[in-house]
């Protein structure tokens, strides 16, 4: 006598997200490892144009997939996991094509990050390397380590936190819209 396994428990609403961001959150670390390899936004420009057009749709169908599965259903998730696929292919594609025409991952002299607003960001050991820096056609800040060592001794308290706390770490703090009207009244009620 065989035994059958039972039927797949249907999925959850919460098994969905989950499973939903776990996709997500590979597809992004892969574009943060081609970031950090070729430089924040470099890689789509060393490939031939159509290449990059076809880089630029699969990556608007992935975040389109994306956004249309706010309110997940296995319809959704499913057609993310096949835009995912589709994004990890373009990015091993961009790759292949960036190693074959010669060009070269981001010099191991300089760093590369990107702010809130995306703008890349290259850091550079000293301020003699500020001038050896090649953009490579982008839109950037260079800053140098030393210019880094300038903001930090104009906020001394950043400073004094970090000498406090070892480990802490600087986080972007913000006020609500909602406090920063209540702050901002009028002082012309005021009786004196």
């Amino acid at each position: 006598m065989t035994v059958q396994a039972p039927p797949p428990l249907p999925a959850t609403p919460y098994s969905l997200l989950l499973l939903m961001r776990d996709i997500v959150t590979s597809v992004d670390e892969r574009a943060r490892g081609c970031n950090k390899r070729w430089g924040f936004n470099r890689l789509p420009h060393l490939v031939p144009i159509e290449w990059l057009e076809k880089f630029r749709s699969a990556q608007l169908k992935w975040q389109q997939a994306c956004l249309d599965a706010t309110f997940i259903t296995q319809t959704n998730l499913d057609e993310v996991k096949k835009r995912a696929d589709v994004m990890f292919r373009a990015y091993d594609k961009l790759e292949e094509l960036a190693e074959e025409a010669g060009h070269l991952h981001a010099p191991l002299y300089q760093w590369e990050f990107e702010l809130a607003d995306h703008t890349p960001v290259i850091l550079v050991r000293d301020r003699a390397d500020l001038s050896r820096v090649d953009p490579q056609g982008r839109s950037c800040q260079i800053w140098s380590l030393d210019e880094i060592a300038d903001v930090i001794e104009r906020f001394p308290m950043l400073a004094k936190a970090k000498e406090c706390f070892p480990g802490a770490e600087v986080i972007p703090m913000r006020t609500s819209k909602k406090v920063t009207d209540a702050l901002d009244d009028s002082l012309a009620d005021m009786p004196f």
